[in-house]
């Protein structure tokens, strides 16, 4: 009798836990929906307050003519679309396909002049292009900036009319843009396709600049330059990380041929305006917060659409299934989101959105790329702080998603100082065309070659500048560690983009003297 009694009760008190779990599991999940659902409302009042957008689509620039874009071009129309969502179909496909064949593997050693202060001479270019069969040239020539010049477009006649047209087209936009295209309902699955092909295709018209110097031939060097970088600026105009990474990829790219033009004095006066007038009409900062708020609209966008899934509203995962290719991974993700309460989402996605609010988009309106650098590892701070997530599940998804935005940063900002330096250079040597010499400072420059002396972007000082013995100049920023060193490079084994080097960011036409910083 007494062990039914005591069995009875013990039902009861499990039952009773049970009922008491269920109940506060059911509790838990009501709050966490009101609760995030009230938290996400006001994230999405303030982001609407401050001015910005989470609508991806209102981020999209208008698509340019056919007649102002480079882009338009019939070896490159159509360049993003894709048949019956089958990148290799049709017309799109074989162009892509061309453009893929255009990769060039080979680097010749030391061709990062900029940095160096060392150039790499055309033999040696040739040289590597042969060995590597990438073009069919001589085993020697005494003029091998025209040899490559001539076999380059000899293989890839889109080169020739790229340049050709280069200066005519204001502008440059593939298309169809992303405003005509049928984006994906979880963005972070958005097709980027053209992407590859730009690069190969600015790589090369680098490299097509850079044999026309070696040729003296300005005017096809210049032509050049300017397409591959209206490229770099069309990965740009679309607000995406990627874009912009690529766009700052190319831009290096350019900096390094225009280097070499500007070492030989290769341009005529203008030629150097026609640079001139495209690179000050570009402006980082703003390329990099369209970007941010760009991929800011797309983790929104996609936690949105998994908080679909977790309701049981989509039947499938888009983006997802690079990492989670087969029906059973896929099938078992749609299992695991299931047990998310909608709230979940919503937190998640107000730590995110408030967290690239607090250290990347108001920082960079406020300061540019400079502040977000300067606000250093704040974002890391508050990831830290939350880092348990049993206590914190919220930060569980803004700990995988928000990408580093410092080392994007770092990046930028080291383009953003060459793009400076760059077109303080062609104002110095538009005076040395004009004068047959260097200015003693940089404001003799202004009001006839530049409207202003460029500024450093870390302290907001005019470049330092100082002319050489060798009859040339050289040009600084202080670099990261907002030390000036007198234009000191300092290697310390690390690269200048890299928050770690303590050196100077110079622009020199003879060899920098590197050394470590203690």
């Amino acid at each position: 009798m007494l062990r039914r009694i005591l069995a009875k009760r013990f039902v009861r008190i499990l039952l009773w836990l049970f009922i008491t779990l269920v109940t506060l599991v059911v509790l838990l999940r009501v709050w966490t929906n009101w609760s995030g659902r009230r938290r996400w409302a006001a994230t999405k009042a303030m982001i609407e307050h401050e001015g910005e957008t989470l609508d991806f689509r209102k981020l999209l620039p208008e698509t340019p003519p056919d007649a102002e874009n480079l882009l338009a071009m019939e070896p490159l129309r159509d360049l993003t679309e894709a048949i019956d969502h089958d990148d290799a179909k049709g017309e799109p496909g074989a162009k892509r396909k061309a453009l893929t064949e255009m990769k060039m593997d080979v680097m010749a050693s030391g061709a990062r002049g900029v940095e160096k202060g060392q150039v790499t001479d055309m033999q040696t270019w040739a040289k590597y292009l042969r060995e590597s069969k990438f073009l069919d040239l001589p085993a020697a020539s005494a003029a091998p900036g025209r040899e490559v010049l001539a076999a380059l477009d000899a293989k890839f006649p889109l080169l020739k009319q790229l340049s050709d047209l280069a200066p005519q087209r204001s502008q440059a936009m593939f298309i169809p843009g992303l405003r005509e295209r049928e984006l994906p309902e979880m963005l972070f699955s958005i097709s980027l396709r053209h992407y590859t092909g730009a690069r190969h295709l600015a790589r090369l018209l680098c490299l097509r600049a850079r044999a026309a110097i070696d040729a003296k031939q300005g005017a096809e060097a210049v032509h050049s330059l300017l397409a591959a970088e209206k490229i770099g600026f069309a990965c740009e105009t679309e607000p995406l990380l990627i874009g912009c990474l690529v766009g700052l990829a190319t831009e290096t790219l350019v900096n390094e041929s225009l280097w070499v033009g500007l070492r030989d004095r290769a341009f005529s006066e203008a030629e150097l305006q026609s640079l001139q007038s495209l690179l000050s009409a570009h402006d980082l900062d703003k390329v990099v917060l369209q970007a941010f708020r760009g991929e800011l609209a797309c983790v929104v966008s996609s936690m949105e659409y998994l908080k679909d899934v977790a309701a049981g509203r989509k039947q499938s995962v888009q983006g997802v299934a690079a990492i989670f290719s087969d029906d059973h991974q896929n099938h078992s993700l749609r299992r695991l989101s299931a047990g998310l309460p909608g709230g979940f989402f919503h937190h998640s996605m107000s730590v995110v959105a408030e967290l690239e609010w607090k250290h990347a988009l108001s920082p960079l309106r406020q300061g540019g790329i400079m502040a977000v650098l300067k606000a250093g590892d704040g974002m890391n701070a508050d990831l830290n702080v939350k880092k348990n997530y049993l206590l914190h599940p919220e930060y569980v998804m803004a700990s995988f998603i928000i990408p580093s935005f410092t080392t994007i940063s770092a990046s930028a900002a080291l383009v953003q100082a060459r793009e400076r330096q760059a077109l303080t250079a062609i104002a110095l040597e538009r005076f040395f065309l004009k004068h047959a010499k260097y200015p003693a400072a940089l404001q003799e420059l202004v009001p006839d070659f530049v409207a202003a002396v460029p500024r450093d972007p870390w302290d907001a000082k005019e470049l330092r500048y100082r002319t050489t013995p060798a009859g040339r100049y050289t040009l600084w920023c202080v670099g990261l560690d907002g030390v000036d060193d007198g234009g000191q490079v300092y290697k310390n084994g690390v690269a200048m983009r890299s928050t770690l080097y303590l050196g100077d960011w110079t622009w020199q036409y003879e060899p920098a003297k590197t050394g470590s910083k203690k």
